[in-house]
């Protein structure tokens, strides 16, 4: 039977959910492209954490397109690998009005995506259908990769070099965990150039990063876009997108932006902001030791009744236990949203024992139940179209 786990509070921020039971873990696997790798100090000053609030305000204001007063065309082209449902090349469009009307497309294999609306209303062809994992990433990755409303969040900071530049590299969580390692598996790490107030390095979880490309970046009003993103999963390239051009577009057809009789009968949905939880699991018939192992499973989940659509593994050096992660997260249904949602979920294993407390031990055999406890108070996170 299909794990089924409807608990509010585990559709908590990603920024503001910490694992249940801080135990013996280990440490995130060594990443290539993981920046922190020295410990980073805390920044408990008020005057420390406005400055890096300050510097990630500036880096995301740089993303929003939405804000420019002026009518635009994004042109982006990708290309993805993995283990995803939809593998390939892609195409994705979007125009702005520069006030409330919006339109983007998106194209990849046989998969065609368009929506269209103003700020209250949201229509698209086949509005049901789920928007392919590496479409959303792209969105994610090149329109809004950071969060509002950081100023909770508990702050590390790192000064590293990359390519001869220094960086800042804050990492964000609700809470750091007892001894954490240089990044713990609950933070979040943006990384920006403090000199250009540019985002060099999103990582919203352990085990995956986009690496921004400003060379021959793409400027306009005050904006500037990199030429390239490359999103690496698990130390391998998943997914890379080019900007092909942004321009302005004063002469837009206002009829771009009408749905047709079909759209408006429909509706639609709209996608959100990445967000991140925990699902603790134990063993169902073995006694627990004190020992956890998350596993992060990157999904995405349906907009009307939380089922999963599509879910890999970040983490796949015990290929077992990413399986079960991958299978726990596919049989759970969350709560629908009304967004369609792109989850990086925190599978916590407890590991089994001989005796209550006892070493840890693990085999493929292992049957898992999740347990269904809150974790904080949800929420709720502006939709991206």
């Amino acid at each position: 039977m299909p794990t089924i786990l409807r608990s509010l509070g585990l559709l908590a921020s990603c920024l503001f959910c910490v694992s249940a039971v801080f135990a013996q873990t280990d440490p995130p696997p060594p990443d290539p492209h993981e920046m922190v790798t020295h410990e980073p100090r805390t920044l408990t000053k008020p005057a420390d954490r406005s400055g890096a609030l300050d510097l990630l305000d500036r880096a995301r204001k740089n993303y929003d397109l939405h804000g420019i007063s002026a009518p635009y065309a994004l042109k982006v082209s990708f290309e993805t690998n993995g283990t995803a449902e939809t593998e390939g090349e892609g195409r994705m469009e979007e125009l702005s009005d520069a006030g409330s009307h919006w339109r983007w497309t998106a194209q990849m294999r046989d998969v065609h995506v368009m929506r269209v609306g103003d700020d209250n209303h949201v229509y698209g062809t086949n509005p049901s259908e789920s928007i392919p994992l590496r479409v959303q990433m792209v969105r994610s990755a090149l329109l809004r990769p950071i969060s509002r409303d950081l100023g909770a969040a508990a702050i590390r900071a790192a000064d590293v070099e990359r390519d001869g530049k220094a960086i800042s590299c804050l990492l964000l969580s609700r809470a750091i965990p007892p001894n954490p390692a240089p990044r713990a598996w609950v933070e979040v790490e943006y990384c920006v150039d403090p000199a250009t107030g540019l985002l060099q390095m999103w990582s919203e979880a352990p085990g995956i990063y986009a690496v921004y490309d400003y060379n021959d970046a793409a400027e306009f009003h005050g904006h500037t876009f990199p030429r390239q993103i490359s999103i690496f999963e698990d130390g391998r390239l998943a997914v890379q997108a080019h900007v092909e051009s942004l321009e302005d577009a004063p002469s837009i057809d206002p009829n771009l932006f009408k749905p047709t009789p079909e759209m408006v009968a429909g509706g639609s949905f709209t996608l959100a902001a990445p967000n991140r939880f925990p699902m603790r699991v134990d063993p169902s018939n073995a006694p627990t030791s004190t020992f956890f192992q998350p596993v992060i499973v990157h999904a995405i989940l349906d907009a009307q009744d939380g089922s999963v659509l599509d879910a890999e593994a970040l983490q796949n050096s015990d290929q077992d236990l990413s399986r079960s992660a991958i299978d726990l997260v596919r049989n759970t249904a969350f709560d629908p949203t009304g967004f369609q949602q792109e989850a990086f979920i925190n599978v916590q294993f407890h590991f089994p024992a001989v005796t209550l407390g006892g070493p840890p031990i693990f085999h493929s055999s292992v049957r898992w139940v999740v347990l269904d406890h809150p974790v904080g108070n949800r929420k709720v996170h502006r939709p991206r179209h």
